[in-house]
């Protein structure tokens, strides 16, 4: 085990991953090698497969570089600390098999309809989203598998292609193209498009903006809002329940939004807003 420290200024061949000259140490990371992206070092664009290395850590330093491009993601190994601290640039990082849960807590900007990091991966068990411009297999092409993605804040986009058990929001924005088991709201604002479908969806707080044909078979609003007036698309909610005390708010359109269970608290009155 070592550390590695990218640089990328080789005198002949810059912004290569397999090229020794392009690591202050002089050496091509290798399994159980921890790697370091730091501030100040050059842009990734070639030497990209690098699916036959499982690092112990990587980790990127306030990078404001390139890695990779859409059409040719970096493919690494981790089987530690992933970690994203990022002022710029645009990313994409294609984690194979490695069941890790990396962690970004910032991000370059991206221009209309991307995100500044992109990440991709079979097995990935938590993605925590704390800030940033993040994408989940945005491209057709590209899939990916999270356990769980947490977010507290940032723009986050989950392709079609995600498969996604669990989203959860307190904080930030979330467009929702998958299928999830469940997606829980505490706060943030989550908007579904396509035909992604919602198995279970809790909210406490924050907003959901349902414009995604595929059905939610149970909503349980404790409080935040559910606005689903906002499209004239066919959707469906099975069974809508307002629980507790809550004071969230429905609103929805009959020409678009079917309700076929609708579960009112009997103790006080609850106002079910009907765009016409």
């Amino acid at each position: 085990m070592a550390v590695r420290t990218w640089d990328g200024n080789d005198a002949t061949t810059p912004y290569d991953w397999s090229v020794s000259g392009n690591w202050l140490e002089g050496s091509v990371p290798v399994s159980t090698d921890d790697v370091v992206i730091p501030s100040g070092s050059a842009k990734i664009t070639a030497g990209l497969n690098q699916s036959a290395v499982t690092l112990a850590s990587l980790v990127f330093e306030d990078f404001d570089q390139d890695v990779g491009s859409s059409t040719g993601y970096l493919q690494i190994g981790v089987s530690g600390e992933v970690r994203f601290d990022l002022l710029g640039g645009q990313q994409f990082i294609n984690l194979g098999s490695s069941s890790v849960s990396p962690i970004v807590n910032s991000s370059g900007g991206a221009t209309s309809g991307q995100r500044a990091l992109n990440v991709i991966g079979s097995a990935l068990s938590t993605l925590v989203i704390n800030g940033g411009s993040v994408g989940v297999a945005l491209d057709a092409a590209q899939s990916a598998t999270a356990t769980t993605v947490k977010v507290l804040d940032g723009d986050v986009w989950l392709g079609e292609n995600a498969t996604v058990t669990t989203l959860y929001l307190t904080g930030g924005t979330v467009r929702q193209q998958c299928s999830t088991t469940t997606t829980e709201l505490n706060g943030g604002s989550v908007r579904t498009v396509g035909t992604g479908t919602i198995g279970t969806l809790n909210v406490y707080g924050g907003t959901i903006q349902p414009e995604s044909t595929g059905t939610i078979t149970t909503a349980n609003l404790y409080g935040g809002t559910i606005n689903a007036s906002a499209s004239k698309a066919s959707r469906t909610i099975t069974t809508l329940n307002v629980l507790g005390q809550s004071s969230g708010s429905v609103m929805t359109d009959p020409d678009g939004v079917t309700i076929s269970t609708l579960n009112l608290p009997t103790d006080r009155k609850f106002s079910l807003s009907v765009n016409p």
